[in-house]
């Protein structure tokens, strides 16, 4: 197969890379652990919920929107109150790091996205933020990306519009050149609405990965 000059293939992390499966160690089951970890008599059931309330801040910016060590601190004294934890940021830092550098990801779903190149232009497109992204390059590889767009670093964040519009403004590509793959069913419909190619899958779920992508670049 020849290779597209003028076509992306674009990945998103959580769900394609990093495990969202039930009974996998998962983004959420890590969470579980950091927190119980730190404060076991919380509720395990009441975790996640109270995790996300933590993640705007009093104007309702995410903290995947802020590249600033100091929005950081303020994000972790959120989760600190919250969850009535005993120790300091850099503590927390360690703990997080470790936690989420054991969650399940799919090797496979890394050596396609690298063998993609060879055909086309390559990127991601992920929610991330400041503490996620050297597990990230550890994970994939980030240098071996054409682009990598990551929430916190273009202080916007999926499924707002114009995080889309900033992918196409750099990549300059078409939409109708643009094959999404993600997880969760509002960013697909954005990027969608965009004018995109969309792949709606998990990462466990390799075969339609591949064919999503068979099928866009023979078309």
């Amino acid at each position: 197969m020849s290779y597209h000059e003028n076509k992306i293939v674009i990945f998103d992390l959580g769900g394609i890379v990093e495990s969202h499966k039930e009974g996998e160690y998962n983004c959420f089951q890590v969470i579980i652990n950091i927190i119980k970890s730190l404060n076991p008599k919380i509720k395990e059931n009441d975790i996640i919920k109270k995790w996300r309330e933590c993640n705007c801040d009093e104007n309702g910016r995410n903290i995947g929107t802020y590249k600033d060590i100091e929005h950081t601190k303020k994000w972790y004294e959120r989760i600190k109150n919250k969850f009535e934890l005993n120790c300091d940021f850099s503590t927390f830092c360690d703990i997080y790091k470790k936690e989420f550098a054991n969650v399940k990801f799919y090797k496979d779903v890394v050596e396609l996205e690298h063998k993609t190149k060879e055909k086309c232009k390559i990127g991601i497109l992920s929610n991330l933020m400041l503490l996620d992204k050297e597990r990230i390059d550890t994970q994939v590889d980030l240098g071996k990306f054409n682009y990598v767009w990551l929430s916190f670093e273009m202080e916007e964040r999926k499924p707002n519009r114009k995080i889309y519009e900033m992918v196409e403004k750099e990549c300059m590509i078409s939409p109708k050149n643009i094959l999404f793959i993600e997880d969760t069913e509002e960013n697909i419909k954005a990027a969608q609405d965009m004018g995109w190619n969309i792949c709606k899958a998990y990462g466990y779920e390799i075969e339609k990965i591949k064919e999503s992508i068979e099928v866009f670049l023979q078309n």
